[in-house]
């Protein structure tokens, strides 16, 4: 028996340390099954409507409304440097909010909700692709393989950026439209 000085009780054995857990929204982008943070997903809906943003950067699908909201439509293949699919008649959107903002990431497929030890984090593998790589939190040990975790500010960040020259190429290349000459 040991004396447990903590709750000045007697016990035969001590309680295990408590194993540190994150839990992760799991979805299928092009076979890739990708983690993102639980606490980033707020609603999964399928995208009715879809306006267009005109000199919006190849990974804005568009706006939709989402109860009375207008959400900046992703496609996440595009923002992830995957392969894009042949035909887009999905439609299946994870709502995600970040800085206040919401966000419709266009998947192929939603999954589970999984929890990850955080003994199990790996450094993403090197044979990942750089870009991609950069856009991950981490990768987990998970079922025979590893579940690559999504950073959410990095991803649109980038998107953000590529946003911001689009808009530059935009009014440049537009800026002599209409002047006399």
């Amino acid at each position: 028996m040991t004396f447990d000085i903590a709750d000045y009780s007697y016990s035969r054995k001590r309680a295990p340390a408590a194993v540190e857990q994150s839990r992760h929204f799991t979805i299928k982008v092009r076979g890739q099954t990708i983690g993102i943070p639980v606490d980033c997903v707020k609603t999964i809906f399928h995208l009715d409507n879809l306006t267009r943003v005109p000199l919006a950067p190849r990974e804005v699908a568009g706006l939709t409304n989402l109860r009375g909201r207008i959400v900046t439509a992703l496609y996440l293949d595009r923002c992830l440097w995957l392969d894009e699919a042949a035909s887009r008649a999905h439609g299946l959107a994870v709502g995600i909010e970040h800085g206040g903002e919401e966000y419709a990431l266009l998947v192929d497929e939603t999954q589970d909700v999984v929890a990850c030890n955080e003994h199990d984090r790996v450094p993403c593998p090197g044979h990942i692709d750089p870009h991609l790589s950069e856009l991950m939190a981490g990768c987990y040990r998970y079922d025979d393989g590893f579940l690559s975790i999504l950073d959410v500010d990095a991803m649109l960040r980038r998107v953000g950026r590529l946003s911001d020259a689009s808009l530059r190429d935009g009014r440049s290349s537009n800026s002599n439209r209409g002047a006399s000459s």
